[in-house]
């Protein structure tokens, strides 16, 4: 009997072992049924996408271009000029590389807006869901300058300035963006290194209007001559971690807020519940939780659940 037993666990085991290995589970769904969610090397979960109008939530539309001039993909916000790199649902941003954002200013220039904002952040980002992020930061190079970004406040007549800082030269170096790492700080943006960084306001970003920048001495002043600002905004730490000054770059990495917006009741700015309605349709995962945020509605895994909430059955545990 033990000896027949033994037999009968020894083939048992040799077919366990034969047998072919349990399936992979499948991978999360992030797109909606039918819809590519990938270009190039960048995953798009909804409400993002491209192609037909159902792959995405309006205004958070994109345009994967498969030109042959790039390879891989290039992954675009809209139909502009910004590239986007990552998009992150649990943080609710979108990281897009800006070409051409860095803006040389020369001394006879100076007293000239050195950087559009309003364009490139204007009222077209907040009505299309997204806002420039607190979690960027302004940048300074130059020599005994200063800059500041001035900002709209929506509902006043006024603007206010959001961030600004100066850069000052204790030495004979001139122009542009003074690349020296400083060992006790640990930093390349001391203020006093030919360079400096100011964070943006916490919380929402308003919508930027301009850039103001000036000399920190007269005018009449020679050593202006000749010199060169650079004023830009990137991502909070990426100029404290280059190995070479940002003029060597071609891409500038940014931070967007982002919401679901269009087609959607306003809320209000003082009230963080959605109502009933846009969490119906909005947050279709019965695992998920909506968020009134400026510039609109977000969408969030209860805790337990991880995957994405703007789709049924997203949010997993």
């Amino acid at each position: 009997m033990a000896m027949a037993a033994l037999q009968l666990s020894a083939a048992a085991a040799a077919a366990a072992a034969a047998a072919p290995p349990p399936p992979a589970p499948a991978a999360p769904m992030i797109g909606q049924p039918g819809c590519s969610t990938i270009c190039g090397n960048v995953s798009v979960p909804y409400p993002f996408g491209f192609g037909p109008s159902h792959c995405y939530w309006p205004g958070l539309n994109l345009t994967c271009d498969t030109g042959d001039s790039h390879h891989p993909p290039r992954l675009l916000l809209g139909d502009g000029s910004l590239r986007v790199a990552e998009i992150s649902l649990k943080n609710r941003t979108v990281r897009v590389m800006r070409a051409g954002l860095i803006i040389n200013i020369t001394g006879d220039d100076l007293s000239l807006p050195g950087w559009n904002a309003s364009l490139e952040f204007g009222r077209g980002f907040r009505e299309h869901g997204y806002l420039l992020s607190a979690r960027n930061e302004l940048a300074v190079g130059g020599c005994n300058v200063m800059a500041t970004i001035s900002a709209d406040i929506v509902g006043e007549e006024t603007t206010k300035i959001i961030s600004g800082c100066s850069s000052f030269c204790t030495y004979s170096d001139r122009g542009g963006f003074i690349y020296r790492h400083d060992e006790v700080s640990n930093k390349v943006c001391t203020g006093t290194s030919g360079c400096c960084l100011a964070p943006l306001s916490s919380g929402s970003v308003p919508v930027p209007d301009g850039v103001q920048t000036r000399w920190l001495y007269g005018g009449n002043n020679d050593t202006t001559v000749g010199e060169s600002v650079m004023v830009f905004v990137a991502e909070q730490g990426w100029v404290d971690k280059l190995k070479q000054g940002p003029d060597t770059f071609q891409e500038v990495p940014l931070l967007l807020d982002f919401g679901v917006r269009q087609g959607l009741p306003p809320h209000s700015q003082d009230n963080s519940i959605c109502s009933q309605d846009v969490q119906r349709m909005v947050c279709k995962s019965e695992h998920s939780q909506c968020f009134a945020l400026d510039p609109g509605y977000v969408c969030r895994c209860k805790q337990g659940y991880d995957g994405n909430p703007y789709i049924a059955g997203g949010c997993q545990g």
